[in-house]
């Protein structure tokens, strides 16, 4: 968030372990969700979630990225997922779950990356 209270997605983490974060968001601002009420209630979501969960444990999987990266990743993937993971099973178990979670899922991710916006517009 920018001192004037915009969203903006220029920052360029530092660490590797922060790039999921912002094809999170960026899927988040699709669906018109924000914050914790998003992760724990937003069954629109759950995709953009899984998402990161799933990138997030790639990088803390890769041998050949620094431990504190590894880490970091690690734990931000397992604590994220364990916070999604209520409203998956709910979602899940009603009849069109998967189908809807896949088409919430697709439609967040139209045009994301985890690429910093660092042109000014």
């Amino acid at each position: 968030m920018t001192y004037a209270g915009d969203y903006s997605y220029s920052y360029v983490p530092k660490r590797l372990s922060e790039y999921p974060a912002i094809g999170h968001d960026r899927r988040y601002d699709r669906l018109g969700t924000a914050g914790m009420k998003g992760l724990l209630t937003d069954t629109r979501a759950i995709g953009a979630d899984w998402k990161f969960v799933g990138q997030e444990l790639e990088i803390a999987g890769n041998q050949f990225i620094n431990p504190i990266d590894r880490m970091q990743a690690g734990i931000l993937g397992i604590g994220l997922g364990i916070a999604a993971f209520p409203k998956t099973i709910l979602q899940l178990s009603s009849p069109f779950g998967f189908g809807e979670t896949m088409m919430w899922y697709q439609m967040s991710s139209i045009g994301v990356t985890n690429t910093p916006d660092i042109h000014k517009h």
